[in-house]
């Protein structure tokens, strides 16, 4: 199933996801366009792939084409030991103009039974593997983080009624292999993040500013432990 427009997502791999074509900022846009869909899964993993092309508004982000998991959520951050992720991922095709991102978006609340984005957010955490053509964060940097033997940009900054936390890769990854607790630790010791909060949304996928392209991602897991 190829996702256009309406309907907006689709289940896969057993409900485990929800992949969204999420083409929220699409509004910003002169024109432009974005299909989503799952090409192949194997048990818990799965590979998808997204094509877009976005004009206007060059700062601002169109869309969000991403995987949705829905097993494991709703736990306190005090509780959870690990959360092991692999991404297999490539620009299969680009625009010389493109202005885009590839990242994790997590989302934090006080309260379980919440989802991202939303009154009861509190805290969004984004862990990007690429930033192509100038492509920045919300907020402003405040310093570098050294988590699983990676140096990241970290920026800190205000969206909504939440506080954003965004992790931005020196040079871009491409084969990501890794855990995702470790920033929530880095948050909790060096930036005040409560561990009673509630991880209650993890997604991954793109965020088009401008510009056409295709991304493929052959193999993709995570999972809350």
């Amino acid at each position: 199933m190829i996702i256009k427009r309406k309907p907006n997502s689709q289940n896969a791999s057993n409900s485990r996801f929800i992949l969204q074509n999420n083409l929220w900022g699409q509004f910003f846009a002169t024109s432009g366009s974005q299909t989503t869909q799952v090409t192949a899964t194997n048990g818990n993993s799965l590979s998808w792939q997204t094509k877009y092309t976005w004009a206007g508004a060059p700062t601002n982000v169109k869309s969000y084409a991403n995987l949705d998991l829905r097993v494991g959520i709703g736990k306190p951050l005090s509780s959870i030991k690990s959360i092991p992720t692999t991404w297999q991922w490539a620009y299969t095709s680009t625009s010389s103009n493109l202005v885009a991102d590839v990242s994790y978006d997590l989302w934090l609340s006080n309260t379980a039974n919440s989802a991202g984005a939303t009154s009861a957010s509190t805290y969004e955490v984004m862990i990007w593997l690429s930033a192509r053509g100038g492509a920045g964060p919300a907020g402003t940097q405040v310093g570098t983080a050294s988590i699983n033997g990676v140096i990241w940009k970290l920026f800190k900054g205000t969206v909504g009624s939440w506080r954003i936390f965004s992790f931005v890769a020196p040079t871009e990854i491409t084969s990501f292999n890794s855990d995702l607790k470790p920033f929530f630790n880095y948050l909790i010791q060096s930036q005040g993040v409560p561990s009673s909060q509630f991880l209650v949304q993890a997604q991954s996928g793109t965020e088009p500013f401008t510009g056409s392209a295709t991304l493929t991602t052959t193999s993709y897991s995570i999972a809350i432990n």
